[in-house]
């Protein structure tokens, strides 16, 4: 079955910090203290959760944990029977320099496969490990390559991999048998140009689903003969058009397909393909009227747990296989709920709320289909008190166009409208992503600072739709720039704040809109529209400021998924006309610039461009960069030193 099932979200300060390179005003500033009976910035950035839980058959678990300040595996002994805190024991299993980026449990529990980088380059190396002794061994060592474990073989044996050492620009697929004393052999099983990733494989071995990703709107699923290398296309999509499509795995006697598409009033649903007729139906009719975060299968195909976003709140269904009759859910707290582990009738998942740092949880379905929850993960408060974090409110503003745009708005407690705060208006990434009410040390310390924190959903926002998600596409990319102004004017004339004391911050497309959106504020003032400008700051974290630059010296298999979103480089003057470095005379505020040395997705090239030309002209400017990081920041020092030094740009900027 395939491994990965995304319910995340990217929220603001969950994965950036910086070091090293200091240029410009306030590069000393001292970090944020708190007070005797204030916690401090170091106690809110500490707090976490053990990640990633997967149960092995002695009943102990491995996660993963950051007690030392970056991502390793660790093993969890119970005691009792319980994890909870003073009885569960941790050893740590390894020791990368720069993390581990993730892993994978075999079916079985005897293997895991471990993903970790260097520097944060992403190219993602693949080792195995018994977990009982710590043994490890390679199973692809290509530091020019990057890979991904796509599904493991249902009987623990071997592995179903991508990865682009062959061609950089294409991700081929491999299977990958294991062999006496941690040794294996690599067979290639697919070699065409795109993006392919496999989803399942039939029971005795001989066919395999996968997909060819073009782009968020455009992906083609196939059923391959590994045999002859023959593929059969079974998207489901409108005749002509394209969809949104990914296969979620074979359905008990591998004669039909589960899958989920966008193809039915462009919302991402359920679908069964019958591979013999061709026929398509919806299962689950019921839950038409959100879209899908995703779905996935039990190892034994008897449990299917689907995911349901309910205007950015993950709201979990678990069904039986092949009836789809619903089984009964213990009752969530609402959050954002992940599907993780799903095997022997027993659901691992996890809850992700303002107040709840994604706490896993297993839940198994007895013979009566009657559920019973184990909490799995504790949270590490730092001795902070969660239940006194602010929780967000889902606003809806309408845009220049009349679109309506959904967001997340946090705020101190005791704030009355009518009575402004300095705001942080907070883009996420992608383009196609969702802002979801998830927890953030980050945005929770700046509400404890006397901070608003809104987080917009601006038009090619992921959740809304196939026709919300693609309106901001190529000509169309200055739109969503436009809602991210809105939001600030929908600050203002709704009493949350007043000109000039909001600031943008965004990371990776969200630097780009926090860039963009403080050259749209001014060209507002410059056409009149009004009298001053609404935003007084900007924090730009891995953005993009010069699109045809982006474009490239990106990673070469990324460059043609993003041209189908920003644009092609065929058509330089197009990408000019978005691109704010060539708008720069209209940045006239004080900014705060972050980039990791190794992004291989947004060069830091764009944070060092726009740094100079800022600089050029005598703005306020900050540069951070953390030259043992990539896109986005995962190691504790680095994101302490970062976040100390924007809450003071924050508060020497809009809170003065």
């Amino acid at each position: 079955m395939k491994t990965r099932l995304v319910f995340a979200a990217l929220v603001l300060g969950a994965s950036f910090g910086l070091s090293g390179l200091a240029w410009g005003q306030g590069a000393s500033a001292p970090e944020a203290r708190g007070t005797a009976s204030k916690p401090t910035l170091e106690q809110f950035l500490k707090i976490r959760t053990p990640g990633a839980p997967a149960l092995l058959p002695d009943g102990s678990m491995l996660v993963r944990d950051w007690p030392e300040g970056i991502f390793q595996l660790y093993h969890v002994a119970p005691k009792d029977g319980s994890f909870a805190p003073g009885k569960a024991t941790f050893k740590k299993l390894t020791s990368y320099t720069d993390g581990l980026a993730g892993y994978t449990l075999s079916p079985d529990g005897t293997k895991v496969v471990l993903f970790h980088a260097f520097g944060g380059n992403e190219n993602t190396q693949l080792t195995l490990m018994d977990p009982k002794s710590g043994a490890t061994w390679p199973i692809l060592e290509n530091p020019k390559a990057q890979a991904a474990v796509n599904l493991w073989l249902p009987d623990s044996s071997g592995i179903i991999y991508s990865a682009n050492d062959t061609s950089p620009s294409d991700f081929y697929l491999y299977r990958y048998d294991f062999a006496a004393g941690g040794t294996g052999k690599a067979t290639r099983v697919l070699a065409k140009e795109g993006s392919w990733s496999a989803s399942d494989i039939s029971k005795d071995g001989s066919r395999l689903l996968v997909s060819n990703f073009k782009s968020a709107s455009d992906t083609t699923v196939y059923e391959l003969s590994i045999k002859t290398g023959e593929l059969r296309e079974i998207t489901v999509k409108p005749e002509g058009g394209t969809a949104a499509c990914e296969a979620v795995g074979y359905l008990p006697g591998d004669a039909q397909v589960l899958l989920t598409s966008d193809a039915n009033a462009g919302l991402l649903q359920l679908f069964v393909r019958d591979l013999a007729t061709g026929k398509v139906s919806q299962p689950l009719p019921d839950l038409a009227k959100f879209e899908l975060d995703g779905a996935r299968m039990s190892e034994e195909k008897d449990l299917l747990a689907v995911a349901v976003n309910e205007d950015g709140f993950g709201v979990p269904r678990v069904y039986s296989l092949a009836d789809f009759k619903p089984l009964p859910m213990p009752e969530v707290e609402k959050g954002v709920v992940s599907a993780g582990r799903l095997q022997g009738r027993s659901l691992t998942w996890t809850i992700n709320n303002a107040r709840k740092p994604g706490l896993a949880f297993a839940t198994t379905w007895d013979k009566a289909n009657q559920p019973a929850t184990k909490q799995l993960t504790y949270v590490e408060s730092q001795g902070v008190d969660l239940n006194t974090f602010a929780l967000p409110e889902l606003v809806k503003y309408k845009a220049f166009d009349g679109t309506e745009i959904a967001a997340f708005v946090f705020t101190p407690a005791g704030f009355k409208k009518g009575t402004p705060i300095p705001f942080v208006v907070n883009y996420h990434g992608g383009p196609e992503g969702q802002s979801r009410p998830t927890f953030s040390a980050t945005i929770q310390y700046l509400v404890s600072e006397g901070f608003g924190v809104m987080l917009p959903n601006p038009r090619g926002s992921t959740g809304y739709g196939r026709e919300f998600q693609m309106m901001d596409d190529y000509k169309k990319r200055w739109d969503s720039v436009k809602d991210g102004v809105d939001a600030a004017e929908w600050l203002v004339k709704s009493g949350y704040a007043t000109p000039g004391k909001i600031a943008t911050y965004g990371g990776s497309y969200g630097g780009f809109m926090s860039v963009a959106c403080l050259i749209e504020d001014q060209e507002r003032v410059d056409a009149k529209q009004r009298q001053e400008r609404l935003f007084g700051a900007g924090v730009d974290v891995v953005g993009i400021v010069n699109v045809k630059t982006f474009l490239e010296k990106t990673s070469g298999y990324r460059r043609k998924l993003r041209e189908a979103e920003y644009g092609p480089l065929s058509d330089p003057e197009f990408l000019a006309s978005v691109s704010s470095i060539n708008r720069i005379e209209k940045l006239n505020v004080p900014m705060f610039i972050a980039h990791g040395y190794n992004d291989p997705r947004v060069p830091v090239e764009e944070a060092i461009q726009l740094a100079l030309a800022l600089k050029t002209r005598n703005i306020p400017t900050q540069l951070f960069i953390a030259p043992d990081e990539g896109h986005g920041f995962q190691k504790y020092d680095n994101r302490l030193i970062f976040t100390s030094r924007m809450v003071n740009f924050l508060k020497s900027t809009i809170a003065q």
